[in-house]
């Protein structure tokens, strides 16, 4: 069975429905300081995707002449409780699934701090937003770092967000109320990026989001691909009249670019040019496009005699610069016209530029149009 049947499904009816759906995230000790026993716990938070309302338990809590080891039992207690009463809600979490972290190893470090089992069964219904994504779009749907680049690249508010590296230094430091405002905002991010996902707007490293087309949804960064892979067919048949008329001429780059705004605007209903004079270019504007609805900016590039594939590295370094300064792009999608076979590795060359210039909040995709 696949993701949409086994997972996203059942969560849409659930939310659309009003079932209990909540997130769940904690931070903790380092792995790394942690050799000899189940990580120490600083804080959890629960995010309701229904109300919006944020539940957190943490050592910030407790008053500071309170043992430590009775401060986290206190925060296992409120956890498992809290959990306890969410039996038949769907929980959601970020590779909360491992030994090392997730519910398991809430369930050791408890066992560690009192040698007892706590009554305690975790909710049965668990979705990995992490895997969800992975499963829809592939390993490589966001760079490393997987859930602050999503956050990023859908424009989440991560101000309080702190990186797993960043969270034991605060452990470190006993910088509980850091960690407390570092799990609340992972836990609603965890929402609001599952929310995202099922109804089509979230953004990846590979999908900008889902356009409405002919009573179908149509994945954004796929449908702008297509038309390109068909680009030179629509351009030939153009440039064949079938009762005499003047055909259509395609002889430069701006000709390719009225022809593709021509064929974006069939499926996307804000197509923006923007017009840009880059120091390679001498002379000649070069027109992109922006969906800004998608965060989706379009780059038209055309190899020439004397081009070398560090060359089209190093124009997309410029690219790439500009695009991060553009407040409504998070996705920039360069397609590169090669027909002569200018370039000597074009499928090792897109892999390289997109793994090499992606950054976190700005996704890049190339593709080389070589046939």
């Amino acid at each position: 069975m696949d993701i949409e049947t086994t997972a996203l499904e059942p969560l849409r009816r659930a939310i659309g429905s009003g079932e209990s759906v909540i997130a769940v995230h904690y931070a903790c000790e380092s792995f790394l300081t942690a050799k000899d026993h189940p990580p120490a716990i600083a804080s959890c938070a629960i995010y309701d995707l229904n109300s919006g309302e944020i539940i957190g338990f943490g050592r910030a809590d407790c008053p500071p002449e309170t043992d430590p080891v009775d401060c986290e039992l206190a925060i296992l207690r409120r956890v498992f409780g809290e959990l306890s009463t969410r039996q038949e809600s769907h929980v959601l979490h970020w590779n909360m699934d491992r030994p090392e972290f997730g519910f398991d190893a809430l369930l050791k470090r408890w066992r560690y701090l009192t040698t007892d089992d706590p009554a305690f069964v975790a909710p049965r219904l668990r979705y990995d937003v992490d895997g969800l994504f992975d499963a829809k779009f592939g390993e490589n749907y966001a760079p490393h770092g997987k859930l602050e680049s999503m956050a990023r690249l859908n424009g989440m508010d991560i101000r309080s967000f702190r990186s797993g590296k960043e969270e034991a230094e605060a452990f470190e430091a006993k910088d509980w109320a850091l960690l407390a405002r570092s799990s609340a905002s992972k836990a609603s991010i965890i929402g609001e990026l599952t929310r995202r996902l099922l109804d089509g707007s979230a953004k990846t490293a590979v999908s900008a989001g889902q356009v409405d087309f002919a009573g179908s949804r149509l994945d954004a960064v796929r449908t702008v691909l297509a038309i390109s892979e068909r680009f030179l067919l629509v351009q030939r048949s153009l440039s064949k009249h079938p009762h005499g008329g003047d055909p259509v001429k395609f002889e430069t780059e701006y000709d390719d670019q009225f022809l593709l705004r021509a064929l974006l605007v069939q499926f996307f209903d804000d197509v923006r040019d923007e017009e840009y004079t880059p120091s390679y270019a001498g002379s000649n504007s070069r027109v992109d496009f922006v969906l800004p609805d998608f965060g989706l900016a379009i780059e038209l590039k055309h190899t020439r005699e004397g081009l070398r594939d560090g060359d089209l590295g190093a124009e997309l370094l410029i690219d790439r610069e500009r695009y991060q300064q553009h407040i409504d792009v998070t996705h920039l999608l360069v397609i590169v016209f090669d027909h002569d076979g200018i370039l000597r590795n074009p499928r090792g060359l897109e892999s390289d530029l997109q793994r090499e210039h992606s950054q976190p909040g700005l996704t890049v995709t190339v593709r080389i149009l070589d046939r």
